[in-house]
């Protein structure tokens, strides 16, 4: 690439990827010290000011998504045609790359993953963004575990590079919707299918569906039905096929409505709990095999009785009787079946607000019976320990050994802030732990003549404090000294007091003697004159000659200058 910097402010490094619409460089950011990605839309898709204008618009609905999840966009912008993104640069690979190369993650791991980036998911759609393109490569899989999601907001201008550039379909066939496929409006539930596709695909080791063009596969997104991840990999449990069944379902009204349903599936499945997608029934052996009814032999049939004969009326009351009872005892059932219900169901109560210990053995116990579990939820605005969400609506009738999950506040991790002190922005980044990052940088007024110029003078929080993960730490910048100065009055002052301000201004002090006392203050141990005198600019490193005042000398109105 000829250009080597962008937005007059970002060095242009290398190539690390491109699609369809955009390709994607590692750069610098010297103004903070950090490396970024540097997302560019291709030719001629940056010459089209349709395209540049839901760029520019979705870029900035991006940027306001933060979450520990997705991939931060930090800046955006235009250098000339090339309109570009800048994002938080991640050391990791992608999904996609981690399963091409034979990559297996256990189910648990892969619901473990799968959670993340509903989690990320969840963010999004409550602030209206639809991804519309969750795929492998769009998940990032840092050194470090983490999980990240790219490319929200710009998705929507994105197609995949093997599907028809002339379509108006959006997405990768081998993940998007049903609705998506057919040019039909999407919301959150679509984004719920596609992610449904990626848990597929951990699971089996296999996409749902494949197909010889994005055509074909697009067509049995919309009208087949893949069999479940444990046809292909026998250690999936029916639970977790039903929540990726589920996921997957062709209709929208029948998937996950909203991201948070999900996760609390998946939080199920990681706890052995039922969950709430429809369990898929069991394939018996040999079910699918074509089966021979054995040849019935020939039988000879009574004549018919004639009409009115007595036999035939018998059997017509016997018959009749028999439904009577038939109909008679169904009732007495459906009677015991109702009762039985009011007898063993009993009204949800509400324990939000109360303490997860105390809320679990009121549950547990008499009269109620459930099974209780924890869900914990980091808050700092609820006290730790206290229920602040409950999956079953209060009033709702319950049954004994009925599963509830308890959202429980739980106070986020906390990190010691370490002293930056003298650092320069760069130290700074490396020596902070992970959870903490640099925030806001602002340059003092005045110089600290302690740590060199461009360094870190204060911080806020401050050393040795503890706090949340996730905390910024902002940070005061040592200006450059300045190269003179102008002075000031320092007559009536202590001799002491002068000589330590002239100091801290890079000024050499020079005790030239005494002179007549100031009548205003006539100390013998404060200043009565000063050259050069006050108003007057002199460099750095300048003597100034200082006289104290005595009643026996006469004052000096000018002095002799020191070497």
């Amino acid at each position: 690439m000829e250009r080597q910097t962008i937005g007059e402010r970002y060095t242009v490094e290398a190539r690390i990827g491109q699609g369809g619409m955009a390709e994607v460089f590692r750069g610098f950011d010297p103004s903070l010290d950090r490396t970024v990605a540097i997302k560019m839309l291709l030719h001629p898709f940056d010459r089209d000011a349709g395209f540049v204008a839901r760029f520019r618009r979705e870029a900035q609905a991006a940027a306001r998504l933060n979450h520990p999840n997705i991939v931060g966009v930090y800046d955006a912008g235009a250098d000339g045609d090339t309109q570009y993104i800048v994002m938080e640069y991640i050391e990791g690979r992608t999904l996609a790359s981690f399963l091409a190369g034979g990559g297996a993650p256990t189910p648990m791991q892969a619901v473990e993953l799968t959670e993340k980036v509903a989690s990320a998911l969840q963010a999004a759609h409550e602030r209206g963004i639809i991804h519309r393109d969750i795929k492998p490569a769009n998940v990032m899989v840092t050194r470090a575990g983490a999980v990240k999601v790219m490319d929200f907001g710009i998705a929507r201008l994105q197609t995949d590079a093997t599907a028809p550039q002339t379509s108006s379909v959006i997405g990768t066939p081998a993940y998007f919707s049903p609705e998506q496929a057919q040019g039909q409006p999407v919301d959150a539930r679509s984004d719920i299918y596609s992610l449904g596709c990626v848990l597929y695909e951990m699971l089996a080791q296999h996409q749902p569906f494949t197909g010889d063009t994005p055509v074909s596969i697009a067509y049995k997104q919309v009208n087949e039905t893949p069999p479940p991840p444990s046809a292909s990999n026998p250690d999936i449990p029916p639970s977790l096929d039903a929540v990726v069944m589920k996921c997957m379902a062709k209709n929208p009204a029948n998937r996950y409505q909203t991201a948070g349903e999900l996760i609390a599936d998946l939080e199920r499945v990681r706890q052995g709990l039922d969950v709430e997608a429809t369990p898929l029934l069991p394939v018996v052996a040999g079910a699918t095999a074509t089966q021979v009814i054995a040849r019935q032999p020939t039988e000879v049939m009574p004549p018919p009785e004639p009409e009115g004969s007595s036999r035939r009326v018998w059997l017509g009351v016997l018959i009749g009787a028999l439904l009577v009872a038939l109909l008679g005892l169904g009732g007495y059932l459906l009677a015991q079946s109702l009762n039985a219900d009011e007898t063993t169901s009993n009204v949800m109560p509400s324990v939000v607000g109360k303490q997860y210990a105390d809320a679990k053995a009121q549950l547990e116990g008499d009269p109620y019976g459930l099974r209780v579990s924890k869900r914990p939820k980091f808050t700092q605005s609820v006290p730790a320990g206290q229920v602040i969400a409950q999956n079953i609506t209060p009033n709702d009738p319950v049954a004994p050994g009925t599963a509830v999950i308890l959202t429980v506040a739980q106070k986020p991790p906390t990190v010691v802030v370490p002293s930056l002190h003298c650092d320069s922005i760069a130290e700074a980044q490396n020596e902070l732990p992970n959870g903490l990052s640099l925030g806001g940088k602002a340059t003092a007024t005045t110089p600290d003549p302690s740590c060199p110029d461009g360094t870190i003078i204060d911080q806020d929080p401050a050393s040795g404090q503890q706090v949340p993960d996730g905390t910024l730490v902002n940070v005061t910048l040592n200006p450059a000294a300045p190269t003179t100065v102008t002075l000031g009055d320092y007559t009536c002052l202590p001799f002491g007091k002068a000589k330590n301000e002239l100091t801290k201004l890079g000024l050499v002090v020079a005790f030239q003697g005494t002179t007549t006392p100031l009548a205003q203050c006539p100390n013998q141990n404060f200043v009565a004159l000063q050259d050069p005198s006050s108003g007057t600019v002199v460099p750095v490193g300048s003597t100034v000659n200082l006289y104290t005042g005595s009643p026996s000398e006469s004052p000096s109105p000018t002095g002799s200058a020191s070497p």
